[in-house]
């Protein structure tokens, strides 16, 4: 298991003096490191879900009606489905066979 040190690197980034100021006036010292860790993760993780987004619009893009009417069927059948299972957990919830939750 890698130690904390091998964990992380260090770097230095430039950023505007007012948005410094800022961060420095409302992010206490110890937090910042981590505060800015998780807005630049949250920021990265938004950008893979949009890139995938992307990819998943392209391929639909290209699909025949055929194969999109398949899928139709099939998410039709699968949401029959999920309303049975819905109503069959609720009825064991109303009878006190399973606990809600």
């Amino acid at each position: 298991m890698p130690t904390s040190r091998e964990k992380y690197e260090v770097v230095s980034v430039s950023l505007p003096r007012d948005l410094v100021k800022r961060a420095n006036a409302l992010i206490p010292k110890k937090r910042r490191s981590r505060v800015i860790a998780t807005m630049l993760t949250a920021f990265l993780d938004s950008v893979s879900r949009k890139q995938l987004e992307r990819e998943y619009e392209a391929y639909y893009k290209q699909r025949s009606t055929r194969e999109a009417q398949v899928e139709r069927d099939l998410l039709a059948d699968w949401e029959l489905g999920d309303e049975e299972a819905w109503a069959i957990l609720e009825k064991e919830e109303a009878s006190g066979q399973r606990k809600a939750g």
